[in-house]
């Protein structure tokens, strides 16, 4: 488990970084654009393409890092109803529905992106092939069938998930957000 987790560790450190550099290359791409465009009156070809498609990419990689911090989107209202030992089971049979459901969801997404990359479709408005956008849901949502499997052996055999503070989160999740569900006349 030591060895996974470390291998993962890596894995989250280069996806942490690609999604940065995404974001950083999104917000570059858009912002010269809009000064180009508003100050220089030109308009650069397919920025506002490429930023679309860095935010796919940025979406289901950090959607990977979510799930491995246990953070991805769930409704928590029967764990915590229950006690531990049913949450445990619960986290056990969520980890093996995510990881059957995320596999099948990678599965058809490389078939796809296997059908486009063959037809060498090409981007409205760049020079880049198509499949490059749609390779986004294979790798993301594989990357996060993974980290279901990880999941599931960390809650199997024992050992540490990753920790929200570990990628700049805060350590739990607000119930609500302040102010939330007050009204004040």
């Amino acid at each position: 488990m030591v060895i996974l987790g470390r291998i993962f560790g890596l894995v989250d450190g280069l996806v942490s970084s690609l999604a940065g550099i995404a974001l950083w290359v999104m917000t570059l791409v858009l912002f010269i654009g809009s000064l180009a465009r508003y100050f220089a009156d030109f308009a650069f070809v397919g920025g506002a393409e490429l930023a679309r498609y860095l935010m796919v990419w940025l979406t289901f990689l950090g959607s990977y890092l979510l799930v491995r911090v246990q953070r991805h989107i769930s409704v928590d209202l029967l764990s915590k109803a229950v006690g531990v030992r049913a949450k445990r089971a619960l986290d056990i049979a969520i980890s093996i529905a995510g990881a059957l459901l995320l596999g099948y969801i990678a599965w058809l997404g490389w078939n796809l992106t296997s059908l486009i990359f063959n037809t060498g479709q090409m981007m409205s408005s760049l020079p880049i092939q198509r499949g490059w956008i749609y390779l986004s849901v294979p790798v993301g949502c594989g990357l996060m069938s993974l980290a279901y499997v990880f999941q599931l052996l960390v809650l199997i055999f024992g050992g540490d998930l990753p920790k929200a503070e570990d990628f700049g989160l805060t350590p739990e999740v607000p119930e609500a957000l302040p102010g939330d569900g007050e009204h004040k006349e």
